[in-house]
């Protein structure tokens, strides 16, 4: 029998299901090319507003999304994963899976944009879903300040928790993201997770005003 909470599970799996393949082929075959290098998608984006759209610079201007499709070990992996669950899950629940793909995707850009901007000259390639996923925690918690929103339950979630607590969640964790900014130099991407977050608050005023009609 047709279980009426996998309408709104299935995509979620699905795209988890893809970033996993996507994932574990870069581990064997190296899809480097797809990882994000800011220097090199600036001096890109220069270039295009010159004039020159070659299939190179296109390339190199597309990693902006594709990185959000690699990890570099099972436990970047597994983490981004979790919480990609977790906020796709009742995001489908409120708007439905169109806008949870396209908040992912569009949050995955917008978590490169700000890493872009927090260290243009980077020579260092980065990867993972971390910026799509602090997008979908964005979105949820642009939904959940404007208006009250049901309940979720979602494993590993114990118990049903309530929109005030879940967006918490979100916000606690941007905010690790700015103190981390005032911290030691690290392999995290701080940048791309405020990045992110902002774009998915951004995407949400927008939705609630369409998903409410």
């Amino acid at each position: 029998m047709y279980d009426p909470l996998m309408k709104h599970r299935a995509p979620v799996l699905i795209l988890i299901g893809v970033i996993s393949v996507v994932s574990i082929l870069n581990w064997i075959y190296d899809y480097g090319a797809w990882m994000i290098t800011p220097v090199k998608v600036v001096d890109g984006w220069e270039i295009a507003l010159g004039g020159n759209l070659s299939s190179d610079i296109l390339a190199t201007l597309a990693t902006t999304m594709t990185a959000g499709f690699l990890h570099a070990d099972g436990s970047h992996l597994g983490g981004n994963m979790l919480f990609l669950w977790l906020f796709g899950v009742v995001v489908c629940e409120l708007c439905g899976w169109r806008w949870m793909l396209t908040v992912f995707l569009l949050t995955t850009i917008g978590g490169s944009i700000g890493q872009l901007l927090l260290d243009p000259e980077s020579p260092i390639p980065g990867l993972g879903a971390s910026g799509g996923v602090m997008g979908l925690e964005g979105f949820y918690f642009g939904l959940a300040f404007l208006h009250p929103r049901p309940n979720s339950h979602v494993w590993p979630l114990a118990r049903p928790v309530n929109s005030t607590q879940l967006a918490a969640a979100g916000v606690v964790g941007v905010g690790l993201d700015f103190l981390g900014l005032m911290g030691p130099a690290s392999n995290i991407g701080h940048g791309a997770h405020i990045g992110g977050f902002v774009t998915g608050m951004l995407l949400s005023t927008l939705a609630n005003r369409l998903v409410s009609r």
